[in-house]
């Protein structure tokens, strides 16, 4: 059983304006991106060519990826499944029926890299342009993954930090620039942020002449929405599209507490899950989708690529939305509460081991 193709094509037009200098709009152009992609986070890397040719096999239009996946091997592979795709015939109208998400990389912060960063980019996926390119981080990149923990508390959390706090908005200000040439020289059809707060994205629409990014990439799930709504309702007003990434419950956690040791095996999960006749995967996919989210989840099995699917043929209630975000909420203060941590780090379950998680900074 394949998944419903045509269900899979379904998703929202994105706009990229260019914006001259007094901000009259002078040209524009838009994609559709797909209500559910299919994410390559965290696949093994030999099985990121198997599962992402399947995935195509069975119905998805966008994949999602990132330049520094599986140690920067991932673009290849998903090039390759790409190439596989065509040469079987599985694309009607070839590479132009796929939605490619890629992200650019914090090491590569700065005009000059970032067009290093798209070029590797293009030359791994073996592409002669991006459908949707995302800043990935809007924090600073790192000297070395063997930051010590004694250290950072000693020092603070920027004591490894390549580029210094009050660099960070001319720092991200330029890697855009250099995102908005990739636009209008044609090598990306349209670009965005990932993991961006609304001082982020405040900072940068001060210099931007592409406003507003066509999408904000964030961890986004029933458990930590509370703290997200604010952000949520900014990007909406500011006609950003929101991709929830995590929409499963984050795949970084370290030592996961208990009202978060599988989101999906919760009993607000569950229980709404039994009420629906649905899969907690469903339920939680679904819940993204009512908020108007587009999502990318991962999986390697063939079984669950055609479950995540599903997530489009039913509804959620109003009610039942809230009262899923009202149980899980308690849960966690509760948690909270044991454990003596903020609520709202604890919400957050990807990123984990990075010092500036919390992105608390300009």
């Amino acid at each position: 059983m394949a998944a419903d193709a045509t269900k899979l094509t379904d998703g929202i037009k994105l706009f990229s304006s260019h914006i001259s200098s007094n901000k009259n709009s002078i040209s524009s152009s838009s994609i559709i991106l797909p209500f559910i992609g299919y994410g390559t986070y965290k696949l093994k890397k030999e099985t990121v060519r198997e599962n992402t040719l399947e995935a195509i096999r069975r119905g998805y239009r966008c994949i999602d990826t990132a330049f520094i996946y599986g140690g920067e091997t991932t673009e290849k592979q998903v090039g390759l499944a790409i190439e596989d795709a065509i040469d079987e015939g599985v694309l009607t109208n070839g590479r132009q029926d796929l939605v490619v998400i890629t992200k650019h990389w914090r090491k590569y912060h700065g005009y000059d890299k970032t067009n290093e960063c798209l070029r590797l980019s293009l030359k791994r996926l073996q592409l002669d342009y991006i459908d949707l390119w995302l800043m990935h981080w809007p924090g600073p990149a790192w000297t070395t993954m063997n930051r010590r923990k004694d250290l950072i508390a000693e020092h603070g959390p920027w004591h490894y930090a390549v580029h210094f706090k009050d660099e960070l908005p001319k720092i991200r200000a330029e890697t855009y620039r250099a995102m908005e040439d990739a636009v209008k020289s044609g090598k990306v059809k349209s670009i965005g942020v990932c993991n961006f707060t609304i001082k982020h994205l405040e900072s940068l629409k001060k210099t931007a002449t592409i406003w507003p990014p066509a999408v904000n990439q964030i961890e986004c799930h029933p458990l930590n929405f509370f703290a997200q709504k604010e952000l949520v309702e900014y990007c909406k007003k500011e006609g950003i599209v929101v991709q929830a990434y995590s929409s499963l419950g984050g795949q970084d956690a370290e030592k996961k507490k208990p009202v978060v040791t599988n989101l999906s095996n919760t009993p607000p999960v569950m229980k709404l899950a039994e009420e629906t006749n649905r899969t907690p995967a469903q339920v939680l996919l679904r819940w993204g989708l009512e908020k108007n989210f587009v999502l990318v989840p991962k999986t390697s099995s063939k079984e669950r690529m055609i479950e995540n699917a599903e997530a489009l043929n039913f509804s959620l209630s109003s009610e039942q939305i809230d009262r899923l975000e009202i149980q899980l909420h308690h849960a966690l203060t509760e948690a909270a509460k044991v454990e003596d941590k903020d609520i709202q780090s604890m919400a957050r379950l990807c990123w984990r081991n990075d010092p500036l998680r919390d992105l608390l900074f300009e």
